[in-house]
């Protein structure tokens, strides 16, 4: 590339030396000139060249393994020494495939600009792509300026010979200034595709919408006002130059539209690969997680003074879903739960000092709930259980803390924690659990979360086979996770000042932990000294939590207790 533009420079073709002008047969002469004109050929055709431009766009798409490559050239236009012809390019495929097609089109021998592009999520994981490449040629008709000055006429050999000479000259010297100032012009979406990955690098926001010509637009979701806070501040102080940020609530999240111009980046650029896809979209992104509201009230027993209560338990929680309530026990160390994927609906809790049994008998007579009364992970169910039987308890300390997950992913992160429990079971859907656990033997959390799903194991020439309650015909395939982890995940630190909506307190001891819902429902634990997107937690007191914002300190009082 380099060689070839050296030979089509116009200062090198002007600073050739008279003497050797002179001295250098006019054959010579004409065979350096045919090379020239034949390398400028190739950068910048005579005429309009639609199949040979659609066939090097097609191989670049390919090459780069996008899909469903669909080119569709344009008329060409002609004006002056200028001529276009613009292709309409379509196809589909992930985002470090666009960006490799745009790598491939920019360092192609044929000048390309990129005149307009478009990126829009799929259903399919995959990203579709709709671009205006613009490929000049040199029109047949053009008019050439006069020979330079710098240049005699050939002397010795016949007129006609000289003309065309003379013509071709000309015709190298035009071509050489209408490369050099499209070399300028050119535009290429590198960086933009760059940039775009990049500011959402390891932040809960999706992309679904994405445009470039003379301005950007960018629309997506986030979920979360401080990282929505984050993602504005890093847009602005990247490449992009912003014009103008909206947002709008969605269900759990916020939707957001930016425009803006972006600067260009040249061929050989070194700009990072995008190595975060921005497009990829999450099931149900802006889905809140909670519970319908039946809200029944627990009640422990009232302490006095004679007898303030013999247990080290207190729970004061509102409106928590039920399966949340032992989140909050699994939180404090009490114990280890799973909790079946049909237990539903919310309760408020008031229990002062109370023993782990204490705590669990007030839920099992006012909730309606089946607890199981012993082993290190107890089972919570709406059913009466079998009775109480003994459970391995071998394996690795586990430590889980996922709400309604399907059994399937549950079952497979646990035989990624131990190869040796990985297992053959039915195909489709096995089942919802909520499990919360802290360093519990893995060998009594997965025979407890089996026994939840209705799942026995068999062991069959040293492979384990799960089977459901319903004997099926089906082949069993391995139980692998069904998808890739969610892309939206909002972290307790994200929370902002207005989005900490206190949900209760509880203590096993002495120190207090506070709780509180995210926009999605699920359901965060907060320490003195932990921090939100924009405070920090001073203290968590028995019936309120001490807030350090920047106006000032802010007391967050518990809710009251339904009536």
């Amino acid at each position: 590339m380099r060689t070839a533009l050296s030979l089509v420079s116009a200062a090198a073709l002007a600073a050739a030396p008279a003497a050797a002008q002179a001295t250098r047969p006019f054959a010579d002469e004409r065979t350096l000139l045919d090379r020239r004109l034949e390398t400028l050929r190739r950068i910048l055709p005579d005429g309009p060249t639609a199949a040979a431009d659609a066939l090097l766009v097609r191989d670049a798409a390919e090459a780069s393994r996008l899909a469903r490559v669909e080119v569709a050239p344009r008329q060409p236009v002609e004006s002056g020494t200028k001529g276009e012809l613009a292709l309409d390019v379509a196809a589909l495929g992930g985002y470090a495939q666009i960006d490799r097609f745009f790598q491939r089109v920019a360092v192609s021998h044929r000048l390309a600009d990129v005149e307009s592009l478009t990126l829009t999520a799929t259903g399919e994981d995959q990203v579709q792509l709709a671009c205006v490449l613009r490929f000049p040629f040199w029109p047949l008709r053009a008019p050439l300026p006069p020979p330079p000055e710098s240049r005699a006429r050939p002397s010795g050999v016949p007129r006609p010979a000289a003309d065309a000479f003379m013509r071709d000259q000309s015709l190298a010297f035009a071509k050489s200034d209408a490369i050099a100032a499209w070399r300028r012009a050119r535009r290429n979406p590198r960086l933009f595709l760059s940039e775009l990955s990049a500011v959402v690098r390891e932040r809960p926001v999706v992309v679904g919408y994405a445009a470039l010509a003379e301005e950007f637009t960018i629309r997506g979701i986030a979920l979360g006002e401080g990282p929505m806070r984050a993602f504005e501040s890093r847009l602005e102080r990247g490449f992009l130059r912003v014009s103008d940020f909206l947002i709008a609530r969605q269900g759990a999240c916020l939707r957001f539209e930016t425009h803006g111009k972006s600067p260009s980046a040249g061929p050989e650029a070194e700009l990072p690969v995008p190595v975060e896809d921005p497009f990829a979209q999450d099931v149900q992104p802006c889905r809140v997680d909670r519970d319908a509201a039946r809200s029944p009230v627990v009640r422990g027993r009232t302490p006095t003074a004679k007898d303030p209560g013999r247990g080290p338990l207190t729970l004061r929680l509102r409106d928590v879903d039920l399966a949340d309530v032992f989140q909050v026990l699994a939180a404090l160390g009490a114990a280890g739960f799973v909790v079946d994927g049909d237990v539903a609906g919310r309760a408020s809790v008031e229990v002062t000092r109370a023993t782990l049994d204490e705590a669990l008998a007030a839920l099992r007579k006012a909730a309606g709930v089946e607890i199981a009364a012993s082993g290190a992970v107890r089972r919570v169910s709406t059913r009466p259980q079998p009775p109480t039987r003994a459970t391995p308890e071998a394996g690795p300390p586990a430590s889980f803390a996922l709400k309604r997950a399907e059994v399937r992913d549950l079952l497979a992160a646990m035989a990624e924690v131990d190869p040796q429990l990985a297992a053959l079971g039915p195909p489709g859907f096995l089942g919802r659990a909520s499990v919360w656990t802290k360093d519990a033997p893995l060998g009594a959390l997965r025979a407890t979360l089996l026994e939840s799903a209705g799942l026995a194991e068999r062991v069959e020439e040293e492979r384990r086979i799960l089977v459901g309650r319903t004997a099926t015909m089906d082949a069993p395939v391995p139980v692998a996770r069904g998808g890739p982890e969610p892309r939206l995940a909002l972290r307790r630190e994200e929370l902002t000042l207005l989005e900490f909506q206190l949900a209760g307190v509880a203590a096993l001891g002495d120190t207090y932990v506070a709780f509180a819902y995210s926009p999605t429902g699920q359901l965060y634990a907060y320490r003195a000294g932990d921090r939100l997107a924009d405070a920090q937690v001073r203290a968590v007191e028995s019936t309120d939590v001490l807030l350090e914002t920047d106006e000032g300190p802010l007391r967050v009082p518990l809710p009251h207790l339904p009536d």
